[in-house]
């Protein structure tokens, strides 16, 4: 029996950019949830050589199955997803949109549709139609009222780093509610809203900002609040990240969200995991979306989120279609190329550094796009992938030629990391983690490794003469007036101390020239405050790779990085910091040593087997 087709077609022009535009038309998951269907529960399935995502739910009144191929768009320019069915009376169905600039504005031409045979599809069918007609009457409606408040033109999209989803995502998160654009909204409990939050009013919070959290929580949609990440707040806010960062630990502590650590896939992007204690991560996760294992690096792939409490507010939501361009912001084209074919494709991505890669297989490669740049993708009969850029054609184009007998999927994803996630690196050296969740670390026995860390171990000179020369009494509160300092100026530059040992500290940092600066200020302090007591501090600065462990119920570091940092500090005399020669290359390291005098020396450091070339930077005379 003959297959027929039942479809809605919908045009509409927006006053605003294609590239916004299509941010939030190309959003498959919120139009399925506008179109009234049914979310579903998605799983991963190996069919032959191939492996894909299949999904099931209930609509109609029918049990439905299906298979859900990656969807294909380009950023700016189209989106098109389609389901094939293995259960149910619908063969397939599906949702295509394609923008155009059209007298100064953008058309969108937006087609929802179902097709199959037999005498339950043409009952079907009709009713089908008739709903996706009115879907898509309210669907591009929704987006122009949130087009109406701003239509992102202020964003600048040149340098390529921003993407065209995560636009769209801010523009619907600026509006005020409404169901139809932003999903359902699950009732808070605010009087234990209230009392909770009560419990942050003496914590030296930036004035305003539990306020705002607080207000968020009554007011947003679900979706946003299963899932908060604290620096895209802050952006959204226009507040300093960790001032927004430092609110969201201490309502963790309060009882108003909960902290879960998502692991991210190297890969794809996109979180493997989420678990709801440090100890529950592994060491190897599997990415169920790429079929692969990895070793999970804390400070690369472990990303802090946060919830709302249960307690609160209800806020898991439902998906309802598992393959949306919004779930991938990083992706700017996703392509299928049948076999033995050449695909054409207008493409508008800027100048910027580019990953390309295969949907499934080894092929990459990294390319950077001068303006008005092409690509072209050839792919051969082993799907290995080849990508030239092209210059001086009169358009931008993408061109994906295959000489395989498979089909193959290519993406262009931007490069470099999610500027929002606030990552394992960053919660390792904040002061506010390691105080209030002291003992938040791996499960014992679980090393996460590190990939960089910068790492700071400080020691006192003259401590042991200063209890004899003035009394206990008075040198205990010299110590502790030097570590109340250290506290301080590494907060200031961004590091957290992890632990102090007797007179020494150590400190971690994300960055080498923070933890450089922190070392200088630290001495320059010392010597100010104790120096005619005879008192100075000497320092060790290191940077590299490193373990996250659990020491003591408590995160600590270990490895080779950590020891050598160590005994730099202990190569150090009274008013000076050691480092090694290769940091001290470093120009922005060379930049703030600039003023100081630094000599250079060999040394061997216990634990180390090779001799080191270091530097002695003098701040202040012994």
């Amino acid at each position: 029996m003959a297959e027929r087709l039942y479809e809605a077609i919908l045009s509409r022009r927006f006053a605003a950019p294609r590239f916004v535009v299509w941010g939030l038309v190309s959003d498959t998951n919120r139009w399925d949830r506008a179109s009234g269907l049914t979310p579903g529960k998605y799983t991963w399935r190996q069919r032959g050589t191939e492996r894909v995502r299949a999904g099931i739910a209930k609509e109609l009144g029918f049990d439905i199955e299906w298979i859900e191929p990656p969807y294909e768009w380009v950023e700016g320019r189209f989106v098109h997803g389609e389901r094939a069915f293995l259960k149910g009376p619908v063969a397939r169905g599906g949702f295509h949109a394609r923008l155009r600039d059209v007298e100064g504005k953008t058309l969108v031409e937006a087609v929802a549709y179902v097709a199959g045979a037999g005498p339950l599809m043409r009952l079907i069918g009709p009713i089908m139609k008739r709903r996706f007609a009115t879907a898509l009457v309210r669907y591009l409606d929704g987006i122009e009222e949130v087009l109406s408040a701003g239509d992102g033109s202020e964003r600048s999209f040149a340098s390529g780093a921003i993407s065209a989803s995560l636009v769209a995502r801010e523009l619907i998160a600026e509006r005020p509610y409404d169901p139809l654009t932003q999903g359902p909204r699950s009732e808070t409990s605010v009087s234990e809203l209230d009392r909770r939050v009560g419990r942050l009013a003496d914590k030296g919070l930036k004035d305003g900002l539990v306020e705002r959290l607080r207000r968020a929580l009554v007011e947003r949609p679900d979706e946003e609040l299963a899932q908060m990440r604290p620096f895209e707040l802050a952006d959204r806010w226009r507040e300093d990240r960790r001032e927004v960062l430092r609110v969201f630990l201490h309502a963790t502590r309060a009882g108003v969200v909960d902290l879960r650590w998502q692991i991210n896939c190297p890969v794809c992007r996109v979180a493997a995991q989420v678990v709801g204690a440090l100890a529950d991560v592994s060491g190897n996760v599997h990415c169920a979306a790429c079929n692969i294992g990895y070793g999970v690096d804390f400070g690369k792939h472990v990303e802090a989120v946060f919830q709302c409490h249960p307690a609160i507010r209800e806020t898991e939501t439902s998906v309802y279609c598992a393959s949306s361009p919004s779930f991938l912001p990083h992706v700017t084209a996703q392509l299928a190329v049948e076999p033995q074919k050449t695909r054409v494709e207008p493409f508008d991505a800027p100048p910027a550094a580019l990953h390309v890669r295969l949907l499934s297989g080894q092929g990459s490669a990294e390319v950077t796009l001068p303006p008005g740049g092409s690509l072209r993708v050839s792919l051969d009969d082993q799907l290995a992938l080849r990508v030239e850029v092209v210059s001086g054609e009169p358009s931008q184009t993408i061109t994906i030629s295959s000489t395989s007998d498979r089909t193959a999927v290519v993406l262009v994803e931007r490069t470099g990391i999610d500027g929002h996630a606030a990552l394992g690196s960053i919660l390792a050296t904040f002061p506010d983690f390691l105080d209030l969740f002291a003992t938040e670390a791996p499960a014992t026995g679980v090393e996460l490794s590190i990939a960089h860390l910068a790492l700071l171990f400080s020691d006192l000179t003259g401590s042991t003469a200063l209890y004899e020369q003035i009394g206990d009494a008075r040198a205990f509160a010299v110590v502790q007036e030097h570590f109340r300092d250290m506290t301080e100026i590494v907060a200031e530059r961004r590091g957290a101390i992890v632990k102090t040992m007797g007179d020494a500290v150590m400190a971690s940092f994300t960055s080498e020239t923070d933890a450089v600066a922190a070392a200088l200020e630290m001495v320059q302090r010392c010597h100010e405050r104790h120096g005619e007591l005879g008192v100075s501090a000497k320092l060790g600065v290191g940077s590299g790779s490193c373990l996250a462990v659990r020491a003591n119920d408590r995160l600590d570091f270990f490895g080779t990085t950590v020891n050598l940092a160590a005994r730099l500090q202990a190569r150090a005399e009274g008013g000076q910091l050691v480092i090694t020669e290769e940091l001290h290359r470093h120009p922005d390291v060379r930049a703030v040593l600039a003023p100081y005098s630094c000599s250079p020396f060999k040394a061997r450091l216990k634990g180390i087997a090779s001799e080191q070339n270091l530097i002695a930077v003098r701040v202040h005379p012994q």
